[in-house]
């Protein structure tokens, strides 16, 4: 996902990741901490928060290098910052910020589809390495429909990780984590990965009405995601959709002016 930058603080992680100038904000391991309980019974907790921490951390940074390797690819030097709601791939900043003048020409709107998939494809990618080092130490996938939404779930039975926990929490974190996040990327909110897509195929097939009629269905779709969340106890996915929802309402405002 690429928007607007959060502030930096004193706090900040700064580091380069394949040539990508990096920065995590504190509040990025405030996510980790509210969604990782459930993935740690049984084990110490304060290790169990760390390697879940770990997961997030390591998932989220591969899904917004998908997308800065496409800008790259399209000649926009870019940077990736890691914040309390997920990951942000921005271009780099010259005169006029990131939405005004950038280096070289603009995208168009199939370059910045390519750009938004890019992301999703990434995290997928993880999540199939993940399930091949399953194999390669021997153990099986088999699919969890115990919960609301089916998920691959490895079995290390009869390989030498059979006994370690952090290991299955890793493997199992790391595959469930990258299928829910990319899945969830793809659905057609705005400003999620898929919410982007949306709007540059309705703009392209309505010029004059596509990016307004792209904000009711991503309105929409967060108020149904929103509604089955809660139906399946997710409190905190169905806030943030909610939310998502409210803050595509308010934009919706806007972009009708007096009509609204």
């Amino acid at each position: 996902m690429f928007l607007s930058e959060p502030r930096r603080t004193s706090y900040d992680i700064n580091f380069s990741f394949f040539g990508f100038p990096v920065r995590v904000h504190p509040a990025f391991f405030i996510l980790p901490l509210l969604l990782g309980k459930g993935m740690v019974s049984g084990m110490n907790m304060g290790v169990g928060l760390l390697l879940v921490a770990g997961i997030f951390f390591v998932s989220i940074l591969i899904h917004e290098l998908g997308h800065a390797i496409a800008f790259r690819y399209f000649g926009k030097p870019s940077r990736i910052v890691l914040y309390w709601m997920g990951g942000l791939a921005i271009p780099d900043r010259v005169s006029g910020g990131w939405m005004g003048k950038r280096a070289g020409s603009p995208l168009n709107s199939n370059q910045q589809i390519v750009v938004s998939l890019a992301g999703p494809v990434f995290g997928f990618l993880l999540a199939a390495a993940l399930v091949g080092v399953v194999y390669l130490i021997g153990g099986q996938m088999v699919i969890n429909d115990l919960n609301a939404i089916p998920l691959p779930q490895p079995i290390l039975e009869g390989t030498v990780f059979a006994d370690t926990q952090p290991m299955f929490v890793l493997l199992w974190g790391g595959i469930a984590l990258n299928i829910i996040l990319n899945v969830f990327n793809l659905v057609p909110i705005y400003p999620l990965d898929g919410g982007q897509v949306a709007r540059q195929v309705m703009i392209q097939m309505d010029p004059q009405d596509g990016a307004r009629n792209s904000i009711f269905l991503s309105i929409g779709a967060a108020v149904l995601i929103a509604v089955f969340c809660f139906s399946i106890k997710e409190t905190f996915m169905a806030v943030f959709f909610g939310f998502m929802a409210y803050s595509n309402y308010q934009t919706l405002q806007r972009f009708s002016g007096p009509r609204w």
